[in-house]
């Protein structure tokens, strides 16, 4: 199977965190809300030594809405699931459906550049903070990070050609900073 495993071809969806049972079973925790087809998923990638290694999937269980249970073909002890424990799940990028409009997967817009609602250059994404009520994006301003929330009264519009993001930020906004 030649299938790239150069990070940049994937996105972090998950991390194992306990055996399920005696026999190999893996849980895994969801990390986002993406819409992902798991029925559809036949191999999964988990970080070893910095390394993405695929698992070929016999079957999944759905346990909770953001907890998993993996049956995994080359995992089949209690021993071998363990050493799993506490490890990052990759899939290929190609499983995320595309976003429209000032949607966007946090991975896909480090760098941009994040302009006002009148084209002024405020600074260029540093990272996504992803969080369940207030995500952020942490831009660099003049060597200073200001964190701007990611809302839709605060995105105007998201280029993916030209790598920008447009917003409206309150007035006096620069003066929390």
């Amino acid at each position: 199977m030649d299938i790239s495993t150069d990070k940049k071809d994937f996105f972090l969806f998950a991390f194992t965190h306990s055996k399920s049972n005696f026999k190999g079973e893996l849980k895994i925790k969801l990390i986002n809300n993406y819409s992902i087809d798991f029925k559809s998923i036949e191999t999964i990638f988990i970080e070893e030594d910095n390394v993405l290694i695929p698992y070929k999937l016999k079957r999944i269980k759905h346990l909770k809405k953001n907890n998993l249970t993996l049956i995994i073909d080359e995992i089949d002890s209690e021993l071998k699931a363990q050493q799993l424990i506490s490890k990052k799940c990759f899939l290929p990028k190609k499983f995320l459906p595309e976003k429209r409009g000032i949607d966007f997967y946090s991975f896909e817009v480090k760098d941009f550049l994040v302009i006002d609602k009148n084209k002024k250059k405020i600074g260029s994404i540093i990272e996504i903070i992803d969080k369940p009520f207030q995500s952020l994006m942490v831009v660099n301003n003049n060597s200073k990070e200001i964190f701007i929330p990611i809302h839709q009264d605060i995105i105007l519009s998201v280029s993916h050609a030209k790598k920008e993001i447009q917003v409206e930020l309150p007035n006096n906004f620069f003066d929390l900073f």
